[in-house]
């Protein structure tokens, strides 16, 4: 790790920075990741393949 000399302001912001990503990737992933419904994704089934499903 690099060592640096910050002042408690500095080293506060840079704390939120890293929570702030964190809650990103969380978010990020969370939404890659979550069951969604097929019609909501954007996937349908043609009418020509369910016709040949039945």
């Amino acid at each position: 790790m690099i060592e640096y000399a910050a002042t408690a302001e500095v080293k506060q912001g840079m704390a939120r920075a890293h929570e702030a990503r964190a809650q990103v990737l969380r978010d990020a992933l969370s939404w890659i990741f979550a069951r969604r419904r097929a019609s909501a994704s954007g996937y349908r089934v043609s009418r020509w393949a369910s016709a040949r499903a039945s």
